[in-house]
């Protein structure tokens, strides 16, 4: 069985991400899970995506069928478990690929391949935010199946603002940090979350992760990929797709244009996108860096006063 090389990107990435005793480790028993899995299903495997963090996803084809599929090596068995069901979820509502097998003693999956598949980066056009909010209401179509048993929003978002914390405390970024006044914004994100939290009254399922590295390019719809998976309010989902882009369509424009969206409240969308460029600003990526840094530097107290933040 010829496995592709495992592309130096996401070798790089699972050691930084799982610390280089336990990345190697698990990067170790790649070649064989690949070898194993394509025998097993009857796959021709032919590249490995580099673009993954902490799980690894292959290129192949059914040999049978001559179906263009992915292959899916999860981080673990409760990640790739989660993954299918969500996935399985949202392809009933045409959102999200489709699962063709699955390993439920590893959490190991196939799923059909979005064609082109191509990343869709945003960068200027408002008809991707139009693509965006038709991917959204898919993904929130009624009567799609029983969601699998998923944390609450709250965790994922204080786990992000945790890794900001981190990152603000590096030297190596104390400059850029105090140019931002980024303690100051940090805490101030913390007390908008605290309150948008407490303040939701209808919950949805949500991907969770729904930035633009994980949605992906179809003949004619977005398609999405990699949830973490939860369950709280829309707004959050929509926000961290308008916080996470390079531009030059700035954040505020990508507001207006999904203001009008049915499951959308625009207060709480811009609070939560507040929260959430706070919690991914990253200095040593300066296109999104600068758009960030232009959208919270206009942040006033109007902004969540409907949410009913008390501003310092």
């Amino acid at each position: 069985m010829n496995v592709p090389t495992i592309p130096e990107r996401l070798e790089a990435a699972i050691i930084f991400l799982r610390g280089e005793d336990d990345g190697r480790a698990w990067l170790g028993t790649l070649p064989a899970q690949l070898s194993r899995y394509a025998e097993q299903w009857g796959l021709d495997l032919e590249s490995i995506a580099d673009n993954g963090a902490m799980s690894c996803c292959a290129y192949c084809t059914e040999v049978d069928t001559g179906r263009a599929a992915v292959l899916k090596i999860p981080v673990d068995l409760e990640a790739g478990n989660t993954e299918t069901q969500m996935i399985d979820r949202w392809a009933v509502g045409n959102a999200a690929p489709s699962v063709l097998r699955r390993d439920a003693d590893t959490g190991v999956f196939l799923m059909t391949r979005i064609i082109p598949g191509t990343v869709a980066w945003p960068g200027g056009d408002p008809a991707e935010s139009t693509s965006f909010a038709t991917l959204l209401s898919r993904l929130n179509s009624p009567d799609l199946p029983e969601p699998p048993a998923l944390k609450d929003i709250a965790d994922v978002v204080q786990m992000r603002m945790g890794w900001a914390r981190e990152r603000f405390d590096d030297p190596r970024y104390a400059e850029a940090i105090q140019r931002i006044d980024g303690n100051r914004h940090l805490a101030d994100a913390q007390a908008v979350l605290d309150k948008l939290l407490i303040t939701t009254e209808s919950r949805h399922v949500l991907h969770a992760d729904l930035q633009a590295k994980n949605i992906l390019q179809g003949q004619d719809l977005w398609y999405t990929i990699d949830p973490l998976g939860a369950v709280g309010d829309v707004n959050a989902e929509a926000a961290l797709w308008v916080a996470i882009q390079d531009g030059p369509r700035t954040i505020d424009e990508r507001l207006d244009d999904l203001a009008t969206h049915p499951l959308l409240t625009p207060n709480r969308m811009r609070a939560w996108t507040y929260v959430l460029a706070v919690a991914e600003y990253r200095p040593y990526l300066p296109a999104s860096g600068e758009r960030i840094l232009h959208f919270v530097d206009a942040m006033d107290c109007g902004i969540v006063d409907s949410i009913g933040w008390d501003c310092p």
